[in-house]
């Protein structure tokens, strides 16, 4: 609203000057010379380590600026705590962050231009597998039974599609269900008990397991999936409902181009990202209904069924 106020007023005044044309032009320019305030969540970063993430992101944000005339302030990497707290403040333009850290941040942001990685690999779906010969075949037969859970930044909606599905068979919450439920960080280290009869099931993601199946057609022949969530996209870049400037545009077309330089294959392949494209907040409706109906199940419930 501050914004668009002095935007009529610069407009205002131009045309008092009778310069309107070059001075609202200047004007532009200024505004869109200021930085762009973006953060990008620790929570998607995965296992990128933060020092060879800044030098990379320098780089990047180096050709923007002479290419594009794009400047970033250079304050890049938050917690999720410190994303938050910069946005309730309004001091951030684009974020990039989970969908859980977006859920009760939604109303601060834009929803009409959503940046994640285009097609299939910009979406990310959970399953359940099982031994084929394990006798296994709903998840009822899981009672009791050990479980592994893969634990990295994409499966920040795992915990809560897990409660949602064993809400909706009457199961109770995971750590009663369960006999065990270990959670780790690699996926060799969740799938393999199982292949092997150390665990029961795991609970993983369909691309890992996918794979895992190339190297080793084996555990695909004997591993079978039980339960699988929607697609669903879990981390994305979005803008801040009021920022306007004509650098939106710009860093967009960044975005976009990312692979088009050096310097964006380098970010792209250490932050092991395709295509970005914009998308609308439809893309994100599957995981936020599962959220909610997990916060409902927990309210019921009086604990969460929280993972790892």
């Amino acid at each position: 609203m501050v914004g668009e106020f002095k935007s009529s007023r610069r407009g205002a005044l131009a045309l008092m000057t009778g310069t309107s044309s070059w001075l609202a032009t200047a004007l532009r320019a200024g505004d869109e010379g200021a930085p762009i305030r973006m953060a990008i969540s620790e929570s998607v970063m995965g296992d990128v380590n933060l020092n060879d993430a800044r030098a990379a992101m320098q780089i990047w944000m180096k050709r923007m600026r002479q290419q594009l005339n794009v400047v970033l302030d250079p304050k890049l990497f938050s917690t999720s705590q410190e994303i938050a707290e910069r946005t309730r403040k309004g001091e951030l333009d684009v974020v990039a962050l989970n969908i859980v850290e977006y859920r009760p941040l939604a109303d601060l942001f834009d929803p009409s231009q959503i940046v994640s990685t285009a097609g299939a690999a910009g979406l990310e779906q959970y399953i359940i597998l099982v031994k084929q010969s394990g006798g296994i075949r709903q998840l009822g037969d899981l009672k009791g039974r050990r479980l592994r859970v893969l634990k990295t930044s994409k499966m920040c909606v795992a915990p809560a599609w897990l409660a949602t599905i064993l809400e909706q068979g009457q199961h109770g919450a995971a750590e009663q269900f369960f006999g065990s439920v270990a959670a780790e960080t690699k996926f060799a280290r969740v799938v393999l008990p199982v292949f092997f009869g150390q665990a029961e099931a795991c609970l993983t993601t369909k691309r890992g397991f996918d794979l895992m199946c190339e190297l080793n057609p084996q555990v695909g022949r004997d591993l079978k999936v039980l339960v699988s969530s929607p697609p669903m996209v879990v981390d994305f870049y979005i803008f801040s409902r009021n920022y306007k400037s004509g650098n939106r545009a710009r860093l967009l077309k960044a975005f976009s181009d990312l692979r088009a330089s050096q310097s964006g294959q380098q970010l792209a392949s250490l932050f092991q990202l395709e295509e970005l494209v914009s998308r609308d907040a439809s893309c994100l409706a599957s995981g936020l209904r599962i959220l909610t109906a997990a916060e409902r199940f927990r309210g019921r419930q009086g604990t969460g069924g929280q993972l790892g």
